[in-house]
């Protein structure tokens, strides 16, 4: 019987079946041809009447009469490949355009704020950086005495704000700059001598608004004495930091707590 190559897998198989039985390729063999072939091969009136009587039969797919069965998919391992890919290449188009649009819109954000905070001059536009923007004045609802003034909040120094013995109750801090700045974050520093940590009042929630009468943002400070930082993100000329509640002073050592609210150091930054 003549012997032909598969297209597929390139093995010698009989030329009676319709797919390959090394790969399972389709061989685009028809059934006249297969017919033929035995017809010829095959003399005896005998099988010439079993061609006859195959003729007669209702037509059926040629693997029905004899042909390989085709592949399993343990046969052919490229196939769970094929469905490993389907799965996993979506995910991680997924994850792709995730991850991108993230980046994206920091990218818009980051735009956005230099775009904000550029200045024309003539033809050319000059970008400021990000750095530390001090008050040229400060108003609080309550000092201690001058020593203990809310100017101490930005001399850079370990030196405090004290209210007059009200343990921050409605407590008030405002500050002025020279011009109007696009701040960016604010850093807020209680005491950091443990003595003066400890005893006195400290601020707990607050409220920050600015002269953007739709500006306000609320913080909870956490009860520690490392620096402390909040963003803001908006154009001001004047920044007001509200107390809304406080930590209590304790006891330390047996000296009994102040009855002071304190507080060290408030930072700025911006982009003027």
């Amino acid at each position: 019987m003549e012997k032909i190559t598969c297209k597929g897998c390139q093995a010698t198989i009989d030329n009676t079946l319709e797919f390959c039985s090394s790969c399972g390729e389709w061989l685009g063999l028809k059934l006249d041809e297969v017919i033929d072939e035995v017809a010829i091969e095959n003399t005896s009136e005998a099988k010439k009447q079993r061609i006859e009587k195959l003729m007669e039969l209702p037509v059926k797919p040629l693997s029905n009469y004899g042909a390989t069965s085709l592949p399993s998919r343990k046969e052919v391992p490229g196939i769970r490949a094929v469905f490993f890919l389907a799965l996993i290449v979506p995910l991680i188009a997924g994850a792709s355009f995730f991850y991108n649009s993230r980046v994206a819109d920091e990218v818009i954000e980051e735009i956005t704020v230099i775009e904000q905070t550029t200045i024309t001059s003539t033809s050319t536009t000059l970008q400021s950086n990000l750095k530390p923007q001090v008050p040229i004045s400060c108003k609080a609802s309550s000092n201690f005495n001058e020593d203990f003034s809310c100017e101490n909040l930005y001399d850079e120094s370990n030196s405090m704000w004290q209210d007059n013995s009200l343990g921050c109750e409605d407590t008030v801090l405002e500050f002025t700059f020279s011009d109007t700045i696009y701040f960016e974050f604010i850093v807020i520093q209680n005491a950091e001598k443990s003595s003066s940590f400890i005893r006195n009042f400290k601020a707990r929630d607050i409220r920050i608004t600015t002269d953007q009468s739709d500006y306000q943002v609320e913080k909870e400070l956490e009860n520690d004495n490392f620096q402390q930082w909040i963003d803001l993100n908006t154009d001001a000329n004047t920044i007001k930091i509200e107390v809304l509640s406080a930590y209590p002073g304790e006891e330390l050592n047996g000296q009994n707590p102040f009855t002071e609210c304190a507080m060290q150091e408030i930072k700025f930054f911006g982009k003027s």
